[in-house]
């Protein structure tokens, strides 16, 4: 069967696991990604996640940068060779000829005139091109480096996570990277998709800063409620959080409404306990002192027996849980393997290995694991050789002259969310922002984020248009119908089946809307051993090893709460389906489903970590302390706060040493070459540590940008400083609403910049049903039909608050 991206051709020119990771997405689903390799690549790509990330591609050896490099030096005289002019005859030659090109140069890169999209467009006006840098194309933070664990810092991330510790920690997982990696390939799917319809390429941005917004939304007003820290490592409340079970084993329970927390009270033999009102009701707990005790009570109560008997009893009672795994645990789970994410194949350096399978699955236009990746250079003769002079457009299509001003490339197209918390309204909201009309479709009593509306509620939920419909009954039923017949797209964060209960479910949309694009994103998968339980976050951070490598291995698992990473990545990813499956309609006219999961996002998180082959090195994880993973690669405190260093080569060794006036160290015999270094690392860490904490965070960063070393300040409190951060400003990341319960309240936006494209008709986050009567209208209900429909409880719109 074909595949969604069948006949687009990408120039993957990025360095990085963000690039490669994106064009793993396109190529999984039929894209051929051309990498262009250069010198230095098989030291660049040692990470054994490449042979995921880079498997199916083909690569050229052009040694691009050199080029480009004596090319800026003309006016020497130095230049003008044979060698060089071939090498840009045929670069240009392959820009001629793609769809899509991916890079990854800092925005002040000299090599950026080699890769202007206003020269390369000129050439292929259908050309879309797609950058990713570290923090965006303006600002003060343009150029500094692009590393996952120094943008963490930046922006937040590290200052926020539970910890025993007073302090930051390191973050052990690619965020920034895992985000820009996807929020790239959604960018560039919905620009192919929209060229389907206007004959034109586009500019296409994000950045590693933007990846890492992805699981730290910013949202924040006078009236808006800030969330409170995790109080401890293993989880957020009683019923939410990570237990030793008498096997030593550990249990994730993910009790989030009462009706779970009775269930796992009662299995627990604690209901009468319960009853006591300082508990509240086991969730919201009124004091610390009463939340500790019925902590307390809940973890020796798990203490009493082996996980094995917990399991049957937690089943039973339908109680969310999950065992906590390691990744490599995890690539046994029955339902890891039910979803067929678990894939053999053969690599070029390690061999027969298991890795990785489709994270995304599309039911009309699957795609597939095209092949290992390449040795570099491997595809070199076979894809210059049929250059040879080629002059063609990128993919047959008209040629549109370059508008001004583009539409939104997903403009016109209405998608349908029925969705609860973060995963299925972050599909929604990512669909917004890149010009859907999104109708968010609630019960009576609204999404259940609605009741406590925290934070990342109002930017998930901004963009949208909300329809309150009381579907358990027949007239309500018939509205979701009638709503789902004009839709383009279904999105859906229900347990499998859910649909078929409200009338929409996959056969009975066939015969209503045989064009509607359903968008699933469940907790485990869509069939198998764990598809009916109740999964949330948690549980998939737990079982895929998330929790585990977080911990490291003198630590009990860690649960970062507030990231809520695996929701925030099935969310990405399901939008991503969604417009690959749009794009493939658009050609073909196949509408189909689009399936993921929060299982499959944890697995592309881990996917680095998630395989097996014979001699595979140890996963590199943080001290028992959480600082980081070396002395040259971790938090260190100063005297008014902390930064975060990462300078573990030769040169930036020597530089360090310079910089902190510390040339001792450079002569010591325990730190004299990277090998001494590492079996000396914590006397190492302990002297740095003694020189950093000296001074403030401020003169250390002013020393050590200056001698070119890696590093930037922890940032504290960057939910409310994003808003006044003049980087943010710079690159158009925030926007003011006006809600009228909470009044002016800013958010985060434009994770994904398209240039000369209009702006999204930004929409605040709406009332329960704020847009019934509205859409009613739209789907062509008389107004005396509204009127009773109201009349019958059967729809209803929310009163704003006095």
């Amino acid at each position: 069967m074909a595949s969604a991206l069948d006949g687009i051709t990408v120039l993957d020119l990025s360095d990085g696991m963000a690039g490669a990771l994106a064009g793993m997405f396109l190529c999984d689903n039929g894209a051929r990604v051309i990498r262009v390799d250069t010198p230095g690549t098989e030291e660049q790509r040692s990470d054994p996640g490449y042979a995921v990330w880079d498997r199916g591609k083909d690569s050229v050896y052009l040694d691009l940068y050199q080029a480009f490099g004596d090319a800026n030096m003309v006016p020497r005289g130095v230049g003008d060779t044979a060698v060089n002019r071939r090498a840009l005859a045929h670069f240009h030659e392959l820009v001629i000829g793609s769809d899509v090109l991916l890079e990854s140069l800092a925005p002040s890169s000299a090599f950026q005139t080699f890769v202007s999209y206003d020269a390369l467009s000129s050439a292929n006006p259908r050309l879309v091109h797609c950058s990713i840098t570290a923090y965006g194309p303006e600002g003060p933070l343009r150029d500094q480096p692009a590393d996952d664990d120094l943008v963490m810092a930046r922006v937040g991330i590290l200052a926020t996570q539970p910890s025993s510790r007073p302090g930051p920690i390191h973050v052990i997982h690619p965020l920034p990277s895992v985000g820009a990696g996807i929020l790239a390939a959604q960018g560039i799917t919905a620009s192919l998709y929209a060229r389907e319809k206007t004959g034109s390429g586009r500019k296409v941005d994000t950045s590693l800063m933007a990846g890492a917004l992805l699981f730290a939304p910013k949202a924040n007003g006078e009236r808006l409620k800030q969330r409170t820290l995790q109080r401890a490592t293993v989880g957020g409340g009683p019923f939410y959080s990570a237990f030793e079970c008498a096997d030593g084993t550990w249990v994730q329970l993910g009790c989030v409404h009462n009706r779970f927390v009775g269930l796992a009270a009662s299995v627990m033999g604690i209901e009468d306990a319960m009853a006591d009102q300082r508990f509240g009701d086991g969730r919201n707990v009124p004091t610390e002192e009463a939340r500790r005790e019925l902590y307390g009570m809940v973890g020796d109560a798990i203490k009493t027996r082996p996980y094995e008997e917990w399991a049957t009893l937690f089943e039973e009672a339908d109680v969310p849980y999950a065992q906590v795994c390691t990744t490599q645990e995890a690539m046994d789970n029955p339902q890891v393997r039910v979803n067929d994410m678990v894939m053999r194949g053969d690599d070029p350096a390690f061999g027969a290995m298991s890795h990785m399978g489709l994270p995304i699955k599309l039911t009309g236009t699957p795609g597939k694991v095209r092949g290992p990746r390449p040795v570099p250079g491997q595809g070199t003769d076979t894809v210059l050789s049929g250059l040879s002079g080629a002059k063609r457009q990128a993919s047959d299509g008209p040629v549109a002259p370059r508008a001004d001003t583009l539409s939104q490339p997903l403009a016109g197209v209405r998608v349908l969310e029925i969705a609860n918390v973060i995963a299925g309204p972050t599909a929604g909201k990512l669909l917004a922002d890149l010009g859907a009309d999104v109708i968010k479709l609630e019960p009576p009593e609204g999404d259940i984020s609605r009741p406590t509306a925290p934070p990342y509620f109002y930017l998930l939920n901004s963009n949208k248009r909300s329809i309150s419909v009381n579907a358990r009954t027949e007239e309500g039923r018939e509205v979701v119908k009638k709503l789902a017949t004009q839709a383009d797209i279904l999105v859906a964060n229900m347990r499998p089946g859910a649909t078929d209960r409200i009338g929409i479910g996959t056969q009975a949309l066939g015969g209503l809307n045989p064009s509607i694009i359903e968008a699933h994103v469940t907790a485990f998968g869509w069939t198998g051993p764990y598809a009916h339980r109740p999964g949330l976050d948690p549980l998939a951070q737990a079982l895929i090893g998330l929790q585990r490598a977080q911990g490291g291995p003198e630590n009990p698992p860690v649960f970062l709460g507030r990231l809520a990473p695996n929701d925030y990545v099935a969310g990405a990813m399901a939008t991503l389906g969604a417009i690959m499956a749009l794009f493939a309609r658009e050609r073909t006219g196949v509408a189909q489903q689009v399936h993921t999961n929060l299982l499959n996002a944890g697995i592309v998180i881990s996917s680095g970590e998630f395989m097996r082959f014979r001699g595979k090195p140890p996963r590199r994880l943080a001290d028992k302390e959480q600082y980081g993973l070396g002395a040259l690669h971790r938090l260190y405190e100063t005297a008014d706060g902390w930064i975060y260093l990462a300078a573990e080569s030769d040169q930036c060794w020597v530089g360090l040493c310079k910089a902190l006036d510390r040339e001792d160290l450079a002569s010591d015999p325990r730190f004299a070459s990277p090998n001494a270094r590492a079996e000396n690392d914590l006397a190492l860490s302990l002297e740095l540590a003694q020189t950093l904490c000296r001074h403030p965070s401020a003169h250390w960063l002013r020393i050590l940008e200056d001698a070119k070393i890696p590093c930037a300040p922890v940032v504290e409190e960057y939910d409310e400083g994003f808003f006044s951060d003049p980087h943010a400003t710079a690159n158009d990341m925030v926007v003011e609403h006006h809600h009228p319960n909470i009044g002016s309240y800013e958010l985060s936006r434009n994770l994904i910049r398209l240039a000369a494209t209009s702006n999204v008709d930004a929409r605040s986050t709406p009332l329960l049903g704020e847009h019934t009567a509205e859409v009613l209208a739209e789907a062509g209900y008389p107004p005396e039909d509204i009127e009773a429909l109201y009349r019958n409880g059967v729809v209803k719109t929310e009163t704003p608050a006095p």
